[in-house]
């Protein structure tokens, strides 16, 4: 119980309710909380469920009376206590007065009662209640109290003991993890060392970093070594919180390995330090180089095989024509024959023109351009395309700010992924080309078709020159497209699904912002 937040409650019982107002009216500026009963019976029901500082009992009223009612009251253990202060308008004759205490009752008030009066009654039993109240919080707390002393005396011992057993058991804890701290930090493959914050004395090195760099703590410490380079080949410091930071590294025998560093700060004996771990990769990367090496090697003999197998189709044409007239020289090539071949030999010009289209260094004529223009004018001849063949062509442009580009180029890249898309699609099919800002400011080129998208080994394989999925194409479509968004610092995602494919080139926000601003 609260003792701050105890209010006292005054029942108050009569049958009439201008009396039970009268009665409000005269106590509802006291510090309690008045209850109203309207009967013997409702007063009794009041009694089982709250517990009341005094109580005001009406004699005279239908059912139970006052006497009656008091009775009862008193003749309950857990209501006994409560005062009773009989309150009523007959005579006062000794007779009812003596009824009224026999009953219980410890006053009576006549009717008309002085209020004044009928007020101080009630204020001292509230002020008794709350007294006892405030005695019984007491007692309680008082009787809590030594009972915590008294568990917490006969336990003490038990607590004692816990504690010692927690400070063994801590110990023999902090025991075992600086054991396995060594061996982790001794036996790691990886290069460690421990050295001070404040002037970056190494502490200890593992055997990983000895046998590796050739290099002892004292050696290092005796000689102030700087043995670990950042990628730029300077002297790197101890700093903390690197994340796999590639560096250099000198070893005693001026072997140049790789390696990647990562620090972090510690507390030993109240003294900060920096853990230094180093991943050597100096195996690995050769590997990559090798690895890399080959790859490129492999691409060159498939580009190689890719245009030696497109090339050898026109040729072929040609030098059967060709030998052709040199077995009959008296009989000239006819015109047949000669467009024929000039319609080879062209095809093979142009598969030649596309493999250049692809060199990274290819000059572009770059100019400030919208690319909203650039769509437009090319809309009637992708339109035209697209009716042919039953299909439709759909623009939303937004508003973009201007880009470096070249348009031809730009040209090249937007026909060849929107002929793509109208080839995907059935009759009925929409290409709709749109352009819009990201989040980020960039601006994006969408070009997105309704046909059945691409599975997932066509869709790895895109854009590798020679890979085509068409019966007579060159497999440089695409690979064009990518190396042209490569020259414009763009980038080129792929989403693909039953529903369709959308390809779109983003291109750098900076430079959108910077146009932006310029216009």
């Amino acid at each position: 119980m609260d003792q701050d937040n105890l209010k006292a409650k005054v029942l108050l019982v009569d049958d009439r309710p201008e009396n039970l107002l009268a009665l409000e009216a005269v106590l509802a500026d006291g510090e309690y909380e008045l209850v109203f009963a309207h009967s013997g019976e409702e007063a009794l029901k009041h009694i089982l469920k709250e517990e009341f500082a005094v109580i005001l009992l009406d004699v005279q009223m239908p059912g139970l009376n006052g006497f009656e009612t008091a009775k009862l009251i008193k003749g309950r253990k857990v209501s006994a206590h409560i005062p009773i202060i009989f309150i009523t308008a007959l005579s006062k004759a000794n007779e009812h007065i003596k009824e009224g205490y026999l009953t219980g009752a410890v006053d009576y008030i006549f009717k008309p009662f002085n209020r004044t009066i009928l007020k101080s009654k009630v204020d001292v039993f509230v002020h008794i209640f709350l007294k006892q109240k405030q005695i019984e919080f007491q007692r309680n707390k008082l009787a809590e109290k030594q009972m915590e002393l008294k568990y917490q005396y006969n336990n003490l011992e038990k607590l004692i003991q816990e504690k010692t057993n927690e400070l063994v058991i801590a110990n023999h804890e902090l025991k075992t993890s600086q054991e396995r701290f060594q061996k982790i930090f001794q036996f790691s493959p990886n290069l460690k060392a421990i050295c001070t914050l404040e002037n970056g004395r190494f502490l200890t090195v593992n055997k990983s970093w000895i046998e590796v760099t050739g290099y002892s703590v004292e050696e290092i410490n005796d000689n102030g070594l700087q043995f670990i380079f950042s990628e730029n080949d300077v002297p790197l410091n101890i700093q903390v919180d690197l994340h796999n930071r590639k560096v250099r590294f000198i070893t005693k025998e001026q072997e140049v390995r790789i390696g990647l560093l990562s620090t972090e700060k510690i507390m030993i004996n109240d003294e900060e330090c920096i853990l230094s771990v180093i991943t050597d990769i100096t195996e690995r990367t050769k590997l990559e180089k090798e690895i890399s090496r080959l790859d490129s090697l492999n691409l060159v003999g498939e580009m190689a095989a890719g245009i030696a197998h497109e090339i050898r189709n026109p040729m072929t044409t040609v030098i059967g024509f060709l030998q052709i007239a040199k077995n009959d020289l008296d009989a000239p090539l006819s015109e047949q024959y000669i467009n024929l071949m000039l319609s080879e030999l062209k095809r093979a010009n142009g598969i030649i023109t596309e493999f250049l289209t692809l060199a990274k260094d290819k000059t572009s004529n770059k100019k400030v351009e919208n690319l909203n223009n650039i769509i437009q004018l090319l809309y009637p001849l992708l339109q035209a395309e697209a009716i042919m063949n039953s299909k439709s062509v759909h623009l939303e442009l937004g508003d973009i700010p201007t880009v470096n580009v070249d348009e031809k180029e730009m040209r090249q890249m937007i026909l060849n992924i929107g002929l793509n898309g109208l080839e995907a699609m059935s009759n009925g099919g929409n290409v709709t080309i749109r352009t819009f800002l990201d989040e980020k400011g960039s601006v994006v080129l969408q070009i997105k078709d309704e046909g059945r998208g691409m599975p997932k080994e066509v869709l790895d394989k895109i854009g590798t020159p020679f890979f085509t999925t068409k019966e007579n194409g060159t497999g440089l479509g695409m690979a064009i497209c990518y190396s042209i968004a490569a020259r414009h610092d763009a980038q080129i995602s792929v989403e693909t699904s039953e529903a369709g494919t959308s390809f779109y080139i983003c291109f750098a926000a900076e430079r959108a912002k910077i146009k932006q601003l310029n216009n």
